[in-house]
């Protein structure tokens, strides 16, 4: 884990906007979950969790018309078990708070390779373009 220096005595959290790019990896073995409300593999990136718990809190019965695909009732749970080791990239502080107050900024940085007026719910666009410039450097995901 990384600390930031910071005189109040709370690394990350004063500001709590973070700023850390951290390179890390994830284990061969590890279990990772998916929660959603739609049954079989999810068709491209998507999140993962590494508790069920907080996957399972995904799959409840929201109305999203934004959602592709029938809407299903219930809760499908995914349990993935890495292959071989990942590596990935962990943005920290609060980076994965949808706020318009720049908590996902090192993200769109480098998805997006600048500052703007992002729209901070648009993960579908923001994943598959931080997908892209982790291929160029043998990235497998991100941790927020």
């Amino acid at each position: 884990m990384v600390s930031d220096p910071h005189p109040s005595g709370f690394p990350s959290n004063t500001p709590p906007l973070g700023h850390n790019i951290v390179p890390g990896s994830i284990p061969k073995g590890t279990l990772l979950y998916h929660g959603s409300m739609s049954r079989g593999l999810p068709p491209g990136p998507e999140w993962v969790a590494t508790d069920p718990e907080h996957s399972y809190f995904y799959c409840r019965e929201w109305e999203w018309e934004s959602r592709p695909g029938p809407f299903q009732h219930g809760c499908w749970l995914l349990t993935l078990a890495t292959t071989r080791p990942l590596k990935v990239i962990y943005f920290d502080g609060s980076s994965a708070v949808k706020l318009p107050y720049g908590s996902m900024d090192i993200q769109d940085l480098i998805a997006w390779g600048g500052l703007g007026r992002h729209d901070i719910n648009d993960d579908d666009r923001r994943i598959q373009d931080l997908c892209k410039w982790g291929k160029k450097f043998g990235v497998d995901g991100f941790v927020r």
